[in-house]
């Protein structure tokens, strides 16, 4: 049976008797098959699984989704039955943020080098609004492990760093990024897409195979292999790239000229003003 509990005050009191290990999926809602992939690895290593749904207002700029963001948690709900999870979470924002104003004032600063770079430089403070959140779900869960998807890599790099700055005694786990058939990564985004702008979406990932492709033929230097992508998608009128970018999967620092492996190629975009995200890593 699945529970579901809304308030601190009654996870607590039933994680105090749950069996241990004890893993959590952090989630904004709107479950989709990359959700699903996390759920299962949760349930493969742990005796009691949580599913957090919680659509965070720190993270979203002004200008930004937050009152638009998809929010079905019957849905939700019913998509966790399915895959028996144990307990989903889901509390109001004044459950989370008994003070949302002050909370705003005093964030968690994730460094600057994982923050100001990719997707930090047009979401001013989206990471402090993630960094921020999660300590608070880990430190009411205080789970063994936690499951996040490669989709979202920049994300994870500011949740390892999260982990280790306050010794958090957590492991993380990432979990491969779950596509479609085109190959566009799953998202709860896609919903906002119409049937011809999921097929235009797909170029992104058709983006970042050329440019792997380039690279680990030897054909191109990193920056030729990226602008042979930015080429290829100047061809869709509907797309206006953010960014494409290469980082080493140490850092996520600038990669070299010559690199041919252990980094990462990331994209951001706009489709028909959707903002999607993806990445493709270089082994």
């Amino acid at each position: 049976m699945t529970l579901l509990i809304k308030s601190i005050k009654d996870i607590k009191d039933v994680i105090a008797k749950s069996e241990r290990p004890l893993g959590l999926v952090p989630t904004m809602g709107s479950l989709h098959e990359g959700h699903i992939s996390l759920i299962k690895a949760a349930k493969n290593d742990c005796k009691t699984t949580i599913v957090y749904v919680f659509v965070n207002p720190l993270q979203f700029g002004p200008n930004e989704d937050f009152d638009q963001y998809p929010r079905d948690l019957e849905k939700d709900l019913e998509i966790c039955k399915q895959n028996n999870i144990d307990i989903v979470f889901a509390p109001e924002v004044s459950e989370i943020y008994p003070n949302l104003e002050d909370s705003k004032k005093n964030p968690i600063h994730p460094p600057k080098e994982l923050t100001d770079i990719l997707c930090g430089k047009t979401r001013i403070d989206h990471f402090s609004g993630v960094a921020t959140v999660i300590k608070k779900f880990f430190e009411i869960i205080e789970p063994d492990f936690t499951y996040f998807g490669e989709k979202d890599l920049q994300q994870f790099y500011v949740i390892k760093w999260l982990v280790e700055k306050f010794n958090l005694p957590i492991k993380i786990k990432s979990c491969p990024t779950i596509r479609e058939s085109t190959g566009l990564a799953y998202s709860s985004r896609n919903r906002y897409l119409t049937p011809e702008g999921k097929i235009v979406a797909a170029s992104l990932y058709k983006a970042l195979k050329l440019a792997k492709e380039n690279t680990r033929s030897g054909i191109f230097s990193v920056n030729k292999s990226v602008l042979e992508s930015l080429i290829f998608l100047s061809h869709f009128q509907e797309i206006k790239v953010e960014y494409f970018d290469a980082r080493n999967k140490a850092n996520l620092e600038k990669v070299s000229e010559d690199a041919k492996h252990n980094f990462y190629y990331l994209i951001a975009a706009k489709i028909n003003n959707v903002r999607l995200i993806d990445n493709i890593e270089i082994t």
